[in-house]
């Protein structure tokens, strides 16, 4: 069992104080959207602090969508039968929600229910739901918490903003009906396997790719991160886009994250 499963596992179990959280998790960009997103909250328990589940509902979205459990009978896809089985509703993961945040200024439908995203982006910064399906004209998936909180500075307000917590799997990037999807990720292996994920199933899809990425890659990057590995859907791509940045990779050894981005436009 990995340290971050280990750890997930106890907090699902109760608070974990700061002191025994280790550091990695900590400060890993994951837990730090957890937070952000009020699924886990920090609080005071006596002369230190403790992490625990704030949301039960949307951690458990979020342990079923990172953790999976291999089911040995598929039938068993209801709590009652995990119950009348393993004695715990949750023994077998169950097809659930995967949620998302979305930021705009646009009426969508998720769920089929039409949602006005303006109000929740003014008032709340985002709308967040467990999706099934949506219906987003214009959907620009973007790979980090702080620049989708800002991408409208890069990209204008015609778009809608969607993040996931984890990566997008097929499944998922299928249940979205749209007539344009934008990607923009951080410019590295993972930035460029899921955008060929995304337009394996949307062909049209398109990869946001500053004109400047050169200069800013020369002025911004940093090493690979330590086992970065490039997957065969990377390395066979003929797209000039998806080579256009595997090349910087494989000249450099760096990799240029996306919230450069917003840098560039505040300076």
């Amino acid at each position: 069992m990995t340290r971050r499963k280990r750890f997930y596992l106890k907090i699902k179990e109760g608070p974990v104080t700061e002191r025994a959280t280790p550091a990695s998790i900590r400060d890993s960009a994951e837990f730090q959207q957890l937070l952000a997103g009020g699924i886990i909250r920090r609080e005071k328990r006596g002369r230190g602090y403790a992490y625990l589940i704030a949301a039960p509902a949307a951690f458990e979205s979020f342990w079923q969508a990172n953790f999976p459990v291999e089911m040995e009978d598929e039938s068993l896809t209801t709590g009652a039968a995990n119950v009348a089985r393993f004695r715990d509703s949750k023994a077998v993961k169950r097809p659930g929600k995967r949620i998302f945040l979305l930021r705009g200024w646009q009426e969508v439908i998720v769920n089929d229910a039409n949602v006005g995203l303006e109000a929740y982006t003014k008032d709340f910064g985002f709308f967040a739901a467990g999706i099934f399906k949506a219906g987003i004209p214009r959907v620009c998936s973007v790979e980090n918490l702080e620049v989708f909180m800002a991408a409208e500075k890069v990209l204008g307000s015609s778009w809608v903003f969607l993040h996931p917590y984890g990566r997008i799997g097929k499944q998922l990037i299928g249940s979205i009906r749209t007539e344009e999807w934008l990607h923009f990720p951080d410019y590295d292996y993972t930035g460029m396997e899921e955008y060929l994920r995304i337009k394996e199933v949307h062909p049209h899809a398109q990869l946001y790719v500053p004109e400047e990425l050169e200069a800013l890659h020369r002025r911004f990057s940093k090493p690979l991160k330590a086992g970065a590995r490039m997957k065969n859907r990377t390395r066979l791509s003929t797209l000039p886009e998806v080579v256009r940045v595997r090349n910087l990779l494989e000249k450099t050894g760096h990799f240029l994250e996306q919230e450069v981005l917003l840098y560039d436009t505040e300076s």
